[in-house]
């Protein structure tokens, strides 16, 4: 029997390539990633395309898909990389893969949270040169994070599992949501306070929500303002939800404490070299969800979704 034909930019790693192939008439460039026109080509005839959160789906990508594309299938959580608007125009169908990455990404959060306040990143470079051990001058000390009040941007399942690690922290929780309740409030163990309030009194901002036209650039100049100069921001969520020139001088000035990110507005190019520069920068290549266990569920559920586009017509998770 025929396989269905699955269309990829890129070229599929170890396991995953073979399971794939296993199932599928799979189409992948000869090179690592392939040009627009060459991925063109390769889609013909292709029922879905797979996509990474590095694959940029633009309206001109869409558009170049021929009309055998019925989905779009994206791993990972965030479809910010896709023009979904386009998608919808040209009646394809969007899924990606969420969840399953939730614990990993939780876990790093709380990682970059410790490594920020302690200053790890500086006490790594003592213990390299051996100048300044115990950092036994008040300029050099960090900050405790047990007891610390956490504000969460987005109380969806990451703001959720990301509140759970820092109760045993002792933390105070404040957090955002379009959608408060009592019974919110006790689930999280926090309180539900509008943006300005969480950023006049947290100190630690730790950003969970989608990337959206009203949320770029969320965290800029103004709403740095607000925010203590001992604060510390993290974001694991999407890069351009901060104004990272902004940030940049906030870091450099002394308006924030530190930053803790796992995600750039400059992505899918290289990080802002002065950024990555700062000693109050914690810059982490996008590895929140690269564990065994994340990716690996990662790639069943995505599997999962191509598999129920071609045998019923439609994705598990479906986006759009």
């Amino acid at each position: 029997m025929t396989k269905p034909i699955l269309a990829c930019p890129r070229k599929l790693p170890g396991q995953f390539g073979l399971a794939m192939r296993a199932k599928y008439d799979v189409r992948e460039p000869q090179g690592e990633v392939a040009s627009l026109v060459e991925f063109a080509a390769l889609a013909e005839g292709a029922g879905a395309v797979f996509l990474t959160a590095f694959d940029e789906a633009t309206a001109d990508v869409i558009h170049a898909m021929p009309s055998s594309v019925g989905l779009i299938a994206s791993i990972g959580v965030g479809v910010d990389h896709i023009d979904l608007n386009t998608a919808r125009a040209k009646g394809l169908m969007v899924s990606n893969t969420p969840d399953v990455t939730t614990p990993c990404l939780a876990d790093t959060t709380m990682g970059l949270i410790i490594a920020a306040c302690r200053r790890f990143r500086e006490g790594l470079d003592v213990a390299r040169t051996g100048e300044g051990r115990g950092m036994l001058t008040p300029e050099s000390w960090g900050q405790r994070v047990t007891g610390r009040t956490l504000g969460i941007v987005g109380m969806g399942n990451m703001g959720r599992a990301v509140a759970q690690r820092a109760r045993a922290f002792d933390m105070e929780i404040l957090y955002t949501t379009p959608r408060p309740s009592a019974d919110l409030d006790a689930a999280v163990g926090g309180r539900s306070v509008d943006l300005e309030t969480l950023l006049r009194q947290a100190d630690v901002v730790s950003l969970h929500c989608p990337l959206k036209p009203e949320t770029h650039h969320l965290i800029d100049d103004a709403a740095i303002a607000l925010m203590k100069p001992s604060a510390v921001i993290i974001n694991i969520s999407r890069g351009p939800i901060i104004d990272e020139l902004a940030m940049i001088r906030a870091l450099k000035e002394g308006r924030l404490f530190a930053a803790g990110l796992d995600v750039f507005e400059t992505e899918p190019g290289p990080i802002r070299e002065e950024l990555i520069a700062l000693p109050n920068a914690y810059c982490l290549p996008h590895i929140a969800s690269a564990t065994m266990e994340s990716r690996m569920a990662m790639a069943a559920r995505v599997l999962e979704n191509i598999d129920a586009f071609f045998a019923t017509g439609a994705p598990r998770d479906r986006v759009i």
